[in-house]
C-alpha cells in the first residue's frame, strides 16, 4: 500500500509540473509508451504545447529500456465495399507511407493493434500517460488514405475489472462526433502522410491535459476556443483564454465582455453551427472499441 502511495503521489507532482509547464507554453516530452515526463530544458517552444498551433515538431525518445515488437495486424476484413464518389481517390502513396511507419508506432506504443483496410488503417493504442499510474488512456485512430480526409482518433479511459473503456470528452472534442481536438486543423498542424507517432503523441498529451481537468479541475496551457457562448459553458475563469489574443486567463480576459453578450443570440449561433452542440464517440467506433473486430468503414463515419 506505502509503495501505491508513493507512485500516485509522484504521479500528481508530475502531472502538476507539467501543468505548470503547458501554462508557461513549455511543452513536454512523451517518451514511449505515451508516458508524459516534464521537459528538462524548459525553453519556450513557440507552438508546441498550445492546442491552436500543437506539437509542430516531433520529440527525441530516450532509448531506455526499449520494448521493440512486432505490429500485430489483422487482414482486412470479409465485407463487401460500396462505391462512393471518394473511392477513386484513393492515394496509394499515403496508404505506402502509412505500412512504413508502423513498426516505429510500435516501438513508441508497444502492441498497438493495427487494421488495415481499402481506404485507411485503423490503430489501436494505449498511453500510460504517467509513470506507474493508474489511469491510462486508450486511442482508436484511423488513417485514412481517401482525400479530402485527415486523421481522426477517439480517446477512452481505460476501464478497470468489468468495465467497459469511458469515452473521454466533451471538452475538446470535435462536433458531433465526440474525435479528439489536440490541434486546429486549419494551421496544418498535422497532415495525413506526416509522422503518426507525432500525432499519438498530440493524442497523449491532449488526454494528459483532461487528466489534468480532473485532477486539479483546469485545464492546462493554451487551448482555441473563439465562439462566446463556448467559453462560457467550458471555461473556466483561472485558464488561459481561448482567445487566442493575449496570455491572460479567462476571468482576466474576455470573460467580462463574454457575459455583455447577448448570450442568447450568442447560443442560438452557437447551437446552429455545432449540431445543437451534441458530441458523443459514434456508435460504430464504441462497438469496434469493444468487439476489435469489423472496423467500421472511416467515409461512414463522416455522414
Amino acid at each position: 500500500m506505502g509503495n501505491n502511495c508513493r507512485q500516485v503521489s509522484v504521479g500528481m507532482n508530475i502531472l502538476q509540473e507539467v501543468g505548470q509547464q503547458l501554462d508557461r507554453n513549455i511543452f513536454p516530452n512523451v517518451t514511449n509508451g505515451g508516458v508524459v515526463v516534464p521537459n528538462t530544458v524548459p525553453v519556450s517552444s513557440l507552438n508546441l504545447g498550445e492546442e491552436k498551433k500543437d506539437a509542430k515538431q516531433s520529440q527525441r525518445r530516450p532509448e531506455s529500456q526499449p520494448r521493440p515488437r512486432s505490429t500485430r495486424r489483422q487482414r482486412q476484413a470479409n465485407r463487401s465495399w460500396q462505391t462512393s464518389p471518394a473511392a477513386s481517390i484513393i492515394s496509394p502513396k499515403l496508404k505506402i507511407l502509412c505500412d512504413n511507419e508502423l513498426n516505429a508506432v510500435n516501438d513508441a506504443y508497444p502492441n498497438t493493434q493495427v487494421w488495415q483496410q481499402k481506404e485507411e488503417t485503423w490503430l489501436l493504442t494505449e498511453s500510460s500517460l504517467l509513470p506507474d499510474h493508474w489511469q491510462k488512456a486508450i486511442f482508436l485512430t484511423v488513417i485514412p488514405f481517401v482525400w479530402p480526409y485527415t486523421a481522426r482518433s477517439w480517446g477512452f479511459w481505460e476501464g478497470g475489472l468489468l468495465r467497459d473503456p469511458v469515452w473521454i470528452g466533451p471538452r475538446h472534442t470535435n462536433f458531433p462526433d465526440g474525435s479528439v481536438c489536440a490541434f486546429e486543423p486549419t494551421d496544418k498542424t498535422w497532415l495525413v502522410g506526416q509522422s503518426i507517432v507525432t500525432l499519438l503523441d498530440m493524442y497523449t498529451l491532449w488526454a494528459l491535459r483532461h487528466l489534468h481537468l480532473q485532477v486539479f479541475g483546469r485545464w492546462p496551457g493554451r487551448q482555441a476556443v473563439f465562439h462566446p457562448c463556448e467559453r462560457l459553458l467550458e471555461l473556466k475563469e483561472n485558464e488561459l483564454c481561448g482567445c487566442g489574443e493575449s496570455n491572460k486567463v479567462y476571468g482576466e480576459c474576455c470573460q467580462e465582455n463574454d457575459l455583455a453578450r447577448d448570450r442568447v443570440t450568442d447560443a442560438i449561433d452557437f447551437f446552429l453551427s455545432t449540431n445543437g452542440a451534441y458530441r458523443k464517440a459514434p456508435s460504430a467506433v464504441v462497438r469496434f472499441l469493444r468487439e476489435q473486430k469489423d472496423p467500421p468503414r472511416f467515409i461512414s463515419l463522416m455522414h
